[in-house]
């Protein structure tokens, strides 16, 4: 196991802006794995549940957007662009100048001035606004998963495969480990940013660590819905044994790393104690 604390020790002066994009929700507490020996014991939570999307500014790289949320097109339709099928399974709310685009500009950011945006994973709820950085921005996703969502059967399992259409999409090249993450990928090879693959709820799904001035800051994405799902050991939906595995390694994370700030993925008792943009983490 790599020496996290070694990678760790030259913290950046990066600053990261949380937006809510709007919120969704699907039945069946897919938030705790069914597979799960305790999933009967979850109590039944019904509550739509945030979709977050993330501003990075780093001092040399500029702006890196990670996740894109849902589009502006939900405030005037319920199905926005997720098309009648798999709009009315997934339900959705949004308020007018809670998308990225709408949000960017009250920072004077405009979505061609984004020259990166890292996607943790491409189900719908994540990669909705996609469609808006098709213009002077490098969309990175792990490889595995962008092959699941451009195959035949990726409505079934909640992508748009539309959303890609026109886009420059790189891979993400793992580069070595990072603690108990087998494949990692130093972004911009400066220590500044860690993408772990954290497969399991999708075949490609990643977490972000950011080696900021304050502390470490752990974006689970959906390998952790919610702080509930590293309390109870519960895995999200997905394959349960990727899943818990990749669960299991951001548990060791924190264990040797206690001081990092975690923002789960879906979490809506973690929302309010959220400092949203124009507010930022350091």
């Amino acid at each position: 196991m790599t020496d996290m604390r070694g990678l760790l020790d030259d913290p950046h002066d990066l600053k990261l802006y949380v937006m809510k994009t709007g919120s969704v929700h699907m039945s069946g507490n897919i938030h705790f794995n069914k597979k799960s020996p305790r999933f009967k014991s979850m109590p039944k939570d019904e509550r739509f549940n945030p979709v977050l999307a993330f501003l990075l500014e780093h001092p040399e790289k500029g702006w890196t957007l990670m996740d894109t949320g849902l589009d502006a097109c939900f405030c005037e339709s319920s199905l926005g662009n997720f098309g009648p099928l798999l709009g009315r399974v997934v339900k959705t709310k949004a308020e007018k100048g809670g998308d990225v685009v709408s949000q960017l500009a009250t920072l004077g950011v405009s979505a061609s001035d984004i020259p990166y945006v890292i996607m943790s994973h491409l189900h719908l709820d994540h990669a909705s606004g996609l469609p808006k950085f098709g213009r002077g921005s490098a969309i990175y996703v792990d490889e595995a998963e962008l092959s699941a969502a451009r195959s035949p059967l990726g409505t079934a399992g909640g992508y748009i495969k539309g959303f890609l259409e026109g886009l420059e999409v790189r891979p993400l090249v793992y580069d070595g480990s990072f603690g108990p993450f087998r494949q990692a990928c130093d972004f911009f090879s400066d220590g500044s940013v860690f993408v772990l693959r954290a497969a399991g709820h999708t075949r490609g799904n990643v977490a972000v660590l950011l080696n900021a001035r304050k502390g470490p800051i752990l974006l689970t994405f959906d390998a952790a819905h919610r702080k509930a799902n590293v309390e109870e050991g519960i895995p999200p939906k997905g394959d349960y044994v990727a899943a818990l595995a990749s669960l299991k390694s951001i548990m060791s994370l924190l264990e040797e790393l206690p001081e990092t700030r975690v923002i789960y993925g879906h979490d809506p008792d973690q929302l309010p104690g959220l400092d949203l943009l124009p507010d930022f983490y350091t």
